[in-house]
């Protein structure tokens, strides 16, 4: 121990840090970063979005601090999630067939509701207008769930596709391909995009138009292929002679409401007009058209060139999902152009993309006159017009890495059409190379960039569509580009490895976040603004005290190459006087991203690079005063990226392992440009970067580079040291072998032997030696260079990389290379007060007065607590202190500058070591995942945890009711005052088909919301206190017409019950008149289909 009157000049800094209740540690807020994504939702009117996970966690996404989690009552799998929006509810389905219901209308986080447990179900749909959830079972039937009396409807439609079959047996139509209980499932349903009373159940036989007032079959679509018929197999399919009935995957309806598109598991896509169900309009693959008709000469062909059964099998993935969307893009009432959006198909080389058709609009004029038809019948001249609505006009295809397993399309305005027109953006489910299932979003709909007739030479087409945001954007490269989405789904689908917390201060943090901004937010984002959060007003004092917190900045890299930074400053967690949180948290800064992959590619394309890529970042270091980055690769190259005009130019002479990089590309949201990028030979170990300009960089070799920044420039270039140079200094042993430089340090300040501010680096070499370079300035302009001979002390063996500081002795701040000093530097003024060196290695530390004076402080901590992980020196108040976090989850506290253990006690849990501390006594542990090493959790933490406001805040969803009426039928012709008299009548409301689906003993529970729930209409401008108000109101109306409304509904019950089942007569009535005209239609088919050739030519 050294006696602290002996160097009465350094003054005690930690005066306030010498109590141990002066430490607390504790986690302010966790992140959970999903890496099993099984099942996505979105609500587009409120703008949330929810995302379900293979453990039985629910995250829903919303405005800022609207970040909530929910668990299924039993931890299993989510199976399939969704919203209802006049319900106010949110539906899970789990693995074990189990529904779950929340409740979204209360202030504060979701509420569970009931549960309700089915047999296997294969998929769930709730009309964008009902608050009833329809499930498609496995064994075929349709059941419904009232979500407004949270209870199973007596609503159940029976497998119709089975009674269907069963019919057309007793009718004495032969069957063309085998029936069996493999076709009976339920395999998809959606409900008629126009006409509520009328639902589409897709069975794995084929397809069910079905009216739901009377539960009736209206058409039936059956797709067989004849003997000959390629279909999604083509022609190597053994069973080619033969009549094939490929099985149903999904279905999607036209906007229009008159034709729709089915997906088969050979890959093949069926369109039928729903007015028509003797034949689909056309079956195409991606690679042939019309597979569902023989080619003559081409199966002759086949079969004499390669005989029966020997041409390969074309195999390709079943359509998994398909979702046709309609835009704003035309006043007539049929729309526009479309797009199908398509899962599957694809061969063995590109599956698992998803591929983008465009449609031309279906806008047919009035059919010929004098043309008469039998009621019911579809006009041909309709049926050539659909014909042509189903050719592709166009393509683009979304090629990810990964495989794409799921996709949610996201809708400007509102839920209508199954929630698919007018998308903005396409939000992926992918399982990546790591068997981890994350979320990728990107701008939907892409640029056109390949036409059907130019599959095989895609640079040939480069026309974009008119629906693509990007069509007037000349600088636009890609068909699409990526859509921000929160830190925890960000993290998760480009792959957080690790990461860092520093603090800024507020002048270069103002900077920062105008750089950090992108010129245009709502288009590189997708838009999430549901509901509103409030802090926690029971901490008001701590919330009052939380402007005096410094800024800080969360600077996280990827597998994928990217450096990402986000906003951790805790002022974005208060709002204004009770009103809504106004800032994410974390807050992403689009507009400093860093992307290498592109800066590879231009170091390999102009010949500076060969051989494999980078694999991963192995370090980031920011100089926020001059808003610059340095990105270290595992190949020994570092990459400087800097804010600054793409037309600037740098002058100078450069060194031949400098490579200028203003030409290489940028992400597209980023501000940020690629400057230079710097060649070493061997790894980097060690990289530090100032304010100032210059660059400092070590290498596994042992050597030492030195870049000016303004050249830029490798200014000094140090040969590989060597320890057997047998230095011997104060009992320092050298050993035969590469002595590595460990940790570099940027500093403006002076020496024991010279007073001077000067730039100067300090080199912790693995040995135990430290060198002191000194930078000096020569000539006019001035060129920087480096002092002869470095200073070479002892200070510790294995230095941390970023474990030395140099301090002022007096304030105790850290000396830097800033801005300020290098001014004082170049104007050679000499320092106020003497510095403090403090290094840390992995079993010690030490402090030096002035660098290179005399060791002042010693601490070596013992085998028991491990090797140290990381340092800091941390600010509380006015007081320092070093931090020191050790391998066995131990954190050391010690004095400055005597090194006097202060306390010692047991860190958070940390996984490998990665952790990070900022000066502020704050700090980042990142819990990687066992299966594929990405990090599955962020937690923030403090050695402080006393008066923080970092509580989780108080969530309103407010939802709003959708503004958009539910689409009614439009005629297939032209809009006129003919046509608007031909038209269907009006289709039901939701209201309405809830009544239907609830029965007449449909039970209306009265709300009996918690205080504080927001009214349903009102606005979040009164804050908390306005959503307690209207609570009260709320209950007090309720109780007023409970009794009222309870003899209602007994009265009208009973007129209901008498209605229905006269109802129900007529329809079976209709149902039995439909059946004999079926089975009519079949046998003339069959007749047809008996009296061609065996091949059908």
């Amino acid at each position: 121990m050294f006696a602290k009157h002996q160097h009465p000049e350094f003054l005690e800094l930690s005066n306030d840090l010498q109590d141990e209740s002066d430490w607390v540690i504790g986690c302010l807020r966790t992140f959970d970063v999903p890496l099993n994504i099984t099942a996505f939702a979105v609500e587009p009117v409120s703008k949330l979005l929810a995302i379900g996970t293979s453990s039985g966690s629910i995250y829903i996404h919303g405005g800022p601090g609207v970040d909530v989690k929910v668990n299924t009552p039993v931890s299993v799998g989510v199976k399939f999630l969704a919203f209802c929006l006049p319900a106010k509810k949110m539906v899970c389905l789990d693995v074990n067939n189990q529904l779950h219901v929340w409740d979204l209308s209360t202030f504060g986080n979701p509420e569970y509701r009931a549960s309700a447990r089915y047999d296997p179900v294969n998929s769930i749909h709730i009309p964008s207008s009902s608050c009833h959830v329809f499930l498609a079972l496995q064994s075929g039937e349709v059941k419904t769930y009232d979500l407004v009396c949270r209870r199973r409807s007596q609503y159940t439609i029976p497998n119709l596709w089975k009674l269907y079959q069963k019919s057309m047996r007793a009718s004495g139509v032969p069957a063309m391909v085998e029936q069996s209980s493999a076709f009976d499932p339920c395999i998809d349903q959606v409900i008629h995009p126009r006409d509520m009373n009328q639902i589409f159940l897709a069975y794995a036989g084929g397809v069910i138009l079905s009216n739901i007032t009377d539960r009736s079959t209206v058409r039936a679509f059956e797709l067989i292929l004849p003997p000959g018929a390629p279909g999604g197999s083509s022609y190597g399919a053994e069973d080619i002679l033969t009549h094939r009935q490929p099985f149903v995957t999904c279905i999607s309806v036209h906007p229009s409401g008159h034709f729709f598109a089915v997906g088969h598991v050979d890959g093949s896509i069926a369109f039928w007009a729903v007015e028509d169900d003797s034949a689909p309009l056309t079956v195409f693959t991606f690679d042939e058209d019309n597979v569902h008709l023989v080619n003559s000469a081409k199966l002759e062909e086949q079969l004499e060139s390669h005989g029966r059964g020997t041409q390969p099998v074309s195999i390709r993935e079943p359509i998994f999902k398909l979702a046709w969307s309609g835009y704003p893009n035309s006043t007539d009432p049929r729309g526009g152009e479309t797009t199908l959006t398509v899962l599957g198909g694809l061969d063995a080389i590109r599956g698992g993309n998803v591929t983008v058709l465009w449609f031309p609009a279906f806008q047919p004029t009035e059919p010929p006159a004098g043309d008469k038809l039998e009621p019911g019948v579809l006009h041909p001249f309709f049926r050539n017009a659909m014909v042509d609505s189903v050719t592709p006009i166009d393509l683009a295809e979304y090629d990810l890495e990964g495989e794409i397993q799921d996709f949610l399309l996201i809708p400007k305005e509102h839920p209508h059409y199954a929630g698919t027109f007018n998308p903005y953006s396409i939000v992926f489910l992918v399982a990546n190379k790591d068997n981890d299932r994350v979320t990728r979003a990107y701008s939907f709909p892409p640029s056109r960039t390949i036409t059907l007739g130019k599959k095989d030479n895609p640079a040939e087409a480069t026309t974009k569509s008119p629906l693509s945001p990007e069509f007037e954007d000349p600088q636009s490269v890609f068909p699409y580009h990526e859509h921000g989405l929160p830190f925890q789904l960000t993290a998760g689908g480009l792959g957080l490895t690790n990461g860092r917390l520093v603090t800024v201060d507020n002048t270069p943090y103002e900077r920062i976040g105008i750089v950090g901004k992108t010129a245009s937010p709502g288009d590189s984002v997708v838009l999430l603004e549901g509901g509103k959060a409030f802090a926690d007003q029971i901490k008001h004092d701590e919330i009052r005290l939380t402007k005096y917190q410094p800024r800080r900045l969360m600077i996280t890299q990827t597998r994928d190459l990217r450096v990402l930074f986000f906003d951790v400053s805790a002022q974005l967690l208060v709002g204004n006087d009770q009103e809504p949180l106004e800032g994410r948290f974390p807050g992403p800064l689009p507009g400093l991203s860093v992307e290498l992959h592109s800066v590879w590619n231009e170091l390999v394309a102009r010949g500076k690079r060969s051989g494999s890529g980078p694999r991963a970042i192995q370090a980031v270091h920011l100089a926020s005063e001059a808003l610059e980055v340095a990105s270290v690769l595992d190949t020994g190259d570092v990459v400087v990226h800097r804010r600054e005009s793409r037309a600037s130019s740098s002058t100078g002479m450069q060194s031949s392992d400098i490579t200028l990089l203003h030409s290489a590309p940028t992400d597209i949201n980023s501000n940020m440009v690629p400057y230079f990028a710097l060649e070493g030979e061997g790894t980097v170990e060690a990289c530090s970067i100032s304010d100032v300009g210059f660059l400092a960089v070590s290498y596994s070799n042992g050597s030492v580079a030195i870049v000016d920044m303004r050249g830029p420039s490798v200014i000094h270039q140090s040969s590989p040291s060597k320890k057997d140079k047998h230095i011997s200094l104060n009992n320092l042993h050298i050993h035969n072998s590469v002595d590595v430089a460990n940790a570099l340090t940027w500093t403006i300040s002076c020496l024991e032997n010279d007073i001077a501010l000067r730039v100067r680096l300090l080199i912790s070499r693995h040995s135990g030696s430290l060198e002191v370079l000194t930078l000096v300035p020569s000539g006019t302009p001035a060129t920087w260079g480096v002092e002869k001979e470095p200073t070479i002390i002892r200070g510790v063996s294995e230095p941390l990389p970023e474990g030395s500081f140099v301090l002022d002795s007096k304030s105790g701040s850290q000396r830097g290379a800033t801005g300020s000093l290098f001014a004082s530097a170049l104007d050679h003024q000499s320092s106020s007060s003497p510095s403090l060196l403090v290094t840390v290695g992995a079993k010690g530390a030490r402090a030096y007065a002035n660098i290179t004076g005399e060791r002042i402080g010693k601490a070596d901590w013992g085998v028991r607590a491990g090797n140290a992980l990381a340092a800091q020196v941390v600010k509380r108040m006015a007081s320092r202190a070093l931090v020191v976090v050790t391998d066995k989850e131990e954190t050391l506290a010690y004095s400055l500058p005597w090194l006097e253990l202060i306390t010692r006690f047991p860190v958070l849990p940390l996984e490998r070591g990665l952790i990070s501390i900022d000066d502020s006594g704050d700090f980042l542990s990142f819990s990687p995942s066992i299966t594929s090493g990405t990090i599955g959790r962020v937690s923030y933490n403090t050695f402080f945890d006393i008066r923080r406001a970092y509580g989780l805040p108080d969530v309103n969803f407010g939802l709003q009711p959708c503004k958009e009426a539910q689409p009614q039928p439009v005629y297939m012709g032209p809009p006129s005052l003919v046509g608007t008299w031909l038209t269907f009548s009006q289709t039901m409301t939701g209201e309405q088909l809830d009544n239907l689906l609830g029965g007449p003993d449909r039970p209306l529970p009265q709300a009996q919301p918690r205080p504080g729930l927001a009214p349903a209409g009102g606005s979040y401008g009164s804050g908390i206190a306005g959503s307690a108000s209207s609570a009260a109101a709320t209950i007090a109306a309720s109780a007023a017409s409970a009794q009222t409304s309870f003899y209602n509904k007994i009265s009208s019950a009973l007129s209901e019950r008498g209605q229905m089942l006269g109802g129900l007569e007529e329809s079976f009535n209709s149902l039995e008149e439909g059946s004999r005209n079926m089975a009519a239609q079949a046998k003339r088919l069959a007749a047809q289909q008996t009296a061609k050739s065996w091949f059908g030519f």
